[in-house]
């Protein structure tokens, strides 16, 4: 995908003249260059300009400009300023701007400097275009994926009771980095023990013991693109209830990826996770919803909740990830990564997800 013809064209086709771009999520996307600050400015011409400062220009003037764009530094970094003129220059009336992530401050800097044009949100323009993944995004999110299940096999080995919650990420992580993570998809969650009923419990000085359940979700980072998955496993044996309840959460799971399919309302998805928990007698025990899309940020459209309003669509990468969670008691999830194309469903996710006795 050239991503400035494409984008050209979708402000043409929503009335803009040309996009401003801003947030540095945006700003990798579009640029290529995942370590980036600046501004980029975009017109339905296809003119496509990426300004940053001195700490980047050496890196973008090598990365940037075979994607089409012209790359300066603009003293004082003052972007808005400078873009300001070259809208007058360049006939520009209408002018997209990212509503989801501009501040307030940066909104009032905006509109002072561009008092002169209409500003028009463009966030939804960016976020969809964001949904349908090229063949290098997901790629990117397979490679992560690979060193984040290489990383928890050699962790599970070397799990034991006596070990602490803060030791075992760190190691985790470690493990990632070693083998080719640029960072943590986000911050892991391991969590053991009750602490599991929380979803995103935070990693402490928690002792693993056993009859204990273990909670870890986490996930690598190529090129910017995150993974994202969850196992739950158990050390030394479970009573019956964390068996069914284990269950319960897998039977969930494998329904709502059985129901994801080109063309499937994703709030559908979200319900066959959801009926199974409700009917097995947990379903005020799942608050959350079943997924999320994941790429360059480890939450990002679409969602797959009760409240989701689009379909499942080729290039989408998303979570399937119900779960239980028992106040002080424990909590299960099991989460996989799908990857919608030429109309099939591809799980990315290779793990087993059998109930793991440590």
């Amino acid at each position: 995908m050239n991503i400035i013809k494409t984008l050209s064209a979708l402000l043409r086709q929503n009335n803009m003249d040309a996009v401003l771009i801003t947030d540095n999520v945006a700003l990798a996307y579009v640029t290529g260059m995942s370590n980036i600050e600046g501004t980029v400015f975009i017109t339905k011409d296809e003119k496509a300009f990426c300004f940053t400062d001195s700490r980047y220009i050496e890196a973008a003037q090598n990365i940037v400009p075979p994607r089409g764009f012209a790359v300066s530094t603009v003293e004082g970094n003052n972007y808005f300023k400078h873009i300001s003129q070259m809208c007058k220059d360049l006939g520009v009336k209408a002018l997209g701007f990212e509503d989801a992530y501009m501040t307030v401050q940066q909104y009032k800097r905006a509109e002072a400097v561009f008092d002169h044009l209409q500003l028009v949100d463009a966030s939804g323009i960016l976020q969809e275009l964001r949904t349908h993944k090229s063949d290098f995004e997901v790629n990117s999110i397979k490679r992560a994926q690979k060193i984040a299940e290489e990383a928890l096999d050699i962790l599970l080995g070397e799990i034991k009771p006596g070990d602490t919650e803060k030791a075992c990420k760190a190691r985790l992580e470690y493990l990632m980095s070693v083998k080719g993570s640029e960072m943590p998809s986000f911050d892991t969650i391991f969590i053991t023990g009750k602490k599991t009923s929380m979803p995103h419990g935070v990693s402490g000085d928690n002792i693993i013991e056993k009859g204990d359940f273990i909670t870890i979700d986490f996930g690598a980072t190529i090129n910017g693109y995150k993974s994202d998955m969850t196992r739950t496993v158990a050390v030394g044996g479970v009573s019956d209830e964390m068996k069914k309840v284990y269950d319960t959460v897998l039977c969930a799971q494998l329904a709502a990826i059985e129901k994801a399919v080109v063309g499937t309302p994703l709030k559908d998805v979200d319900s066959a996770a959801r009926d199974i928990i409700k009917n097995a007698g947990y379903g005020q025990y799942f608050g959350h919803g079943t997924g999320h899309g994941v790429g360059l940020e480890i939450h990002e459209a679409p969602t797959v909740s009760p409240r989701s309003s689009v379909n499942a669509a080729n290039g989408q990468v998303i979570t399937i990830e119900p779960g239980i969670y028992i106040p002080e008691t424990f909590g299960v999830r099991i989460e996989d990564m799908l990857y919608f194309v030429d109309d099939n469903r591809v799980n990315l996710t290779n793990y087993p997800k059998n109930l793991i006795i440590l």
